[in-house]
């Protein structure tokens, strides 16, 4: 059976790094490497997003959020 899961990095940065596309792949791979070091393979693409938060980032800053969906396999095992 495999779950399907949501793993994300979220980064509090000045607002113009939302368009600075070196910034953007630093954090694409940043969340590939955590998410391989832990054992998992990304599902799909790393899609960066303006994150959500319930307190707005200071003045001339954003909230960036890279996430990406990973598959977990559960593996059961039968007695026997």
């Amino acid at each position: 059976m495999t779950a399907r899961t949501i793993c994300w990095i979220d980064s509090l940065v000045p607002s113009w790094l939302l368009h600075d596309s070196g910034y953007r792949n630093a954090l694409q791979q940043h969340l590939v490497d955590r998410i391989t070091a832990q054992g998992y393979e990304p599902a799909g693409p790393v899609r960066i997003l303006q994150g959500d938060t319930p307190v707005p980032p200071p003045v001339g800053m954003i909230l960036l959020r890279a996430e990406c969906v990973v598959e977990e396999f559960d593996v059961e095992v039968g007695e026997g």
